[in-house]
């Protein structure tokens, strides 16, 4: 176990609320505010140089590992404040598109007037939906959302750091409509915490970056108290549901670096799969 994980969740919250209120009042003093790159207060992120590097490495993700083209209409679900929307902007155009789901209401403003005010093919779209860890005071049940949009819509759908927030019931209910408004044929980049018996033996010697000590029906959790702070799910689980909803993974999974495996594409388990094209058996 790393001494990072014997710190109280507050107390690191509490460290980066002080960390990044100084640091954004001093670039404010400096008037040195990057366009597009909200400050680290708001957003609660590491800072500007990781906010862009992060966008433009899973761009490079998308383009070798599912084959993203400029002219592709693409949708994320997870928005946040546009980090990975920024490290998109320059490369869809030629028609291309990117609609944006996010829960927290004022990270769609901000990304509004930020990024779509600079590249109008760039919308972001509010659902307002309770999730006890990042939007507690949301009213809608993500188990019971359905996507603005019409089937068959998109040719890529990526969502990162979402299904690790949210319990396996409100997973398969999106992979439904994921499912639904993708192109046959069109592609998914998810990232999960997947359990496999490495997985599991890792987190049982406390050998997981992840501390997935807390047992639920379905899922383990870092939290016993709010199980959606981060959630980990079985493999298998996982496999089902894409199996149901008429989407094949493309093998291998990527799996990350947060469990100890020596190869990873990146920290969390990355799923790609197609929407199948009918006649395309299981």
């Amino acid at each position: 176990m790393t001494i990072r994980q014997h710190i109280p969740t507050w107390l690191k919250r509490l460290a980066r609320i002080c960390i990044y209120g100084a640091l954004d009042a001093w670039d404010s003093l400096r008037g040195r505010r990057e366009p597009m790159i909200p400050p680290r207060m708001t957003a609660l992120i590491v800072g500007s140089g990781d906010f862009k590097r992060t966008g433009e490495e899973f761009l490079g993700h998308f383009i070798r590992e599912c084959g993203l083209k400029p002219e592709h209409n693409v949708l994320e679900i997870g928005a946040g404040y546009g980090r990975m929307a920024v490290g998109l902007t320059p490369y869809i155009s030629g028609g291309g598109s990117y609609d944006g789901i996010e829960i927290i209401d004022k990270a769609v403003t901000w990304c509004r007037d930020e990024i779509s005010t600079r590249f109008p093919h760039f919308r972001f779209h509010h659902a307002d939906l309770r999730n006890p860890y990042s939007n507690p005071e949301g009213s809608g049940i993500a188990s019971h959302y359905h996507l603005p949009f019409a089937d068959e819509s998109f040719d890529f759908v990526f969502l990162t750091s979402v299904f690790s927030h949210m319990p396996p019931d409100e997973i398969d209910a999106y992979l439904t409509e994921i499912s639904r408004v993708l192109k046959p044929g069109a592609r998914s980049f998810i990232t999960y915490y997947l359990l496999d018996d490495f997985a599991l033996e890792r987190i049982r010697q406390r050998r997981a970056s992840q501390p997935f000590y807390h047992e639920f029906e379905g899922f383990l959790s870092t939290s016993g108290s709010t199980p959606e702070n981060t959630i980990a799910l079985p493999e298998g689980v996982i496999r089902q549901f894409y199996a149901r909803h008429d989407m094949e993974i493309e093998e291998p999974i990527r799996y990350g670096a947060w469990s100890g495996r020596e190869q990873y594409l990146s920290y969390q388990d990355v799923v790609i799969a197609h929407k199948r094209n009918c006649g395309e058996s299981n």
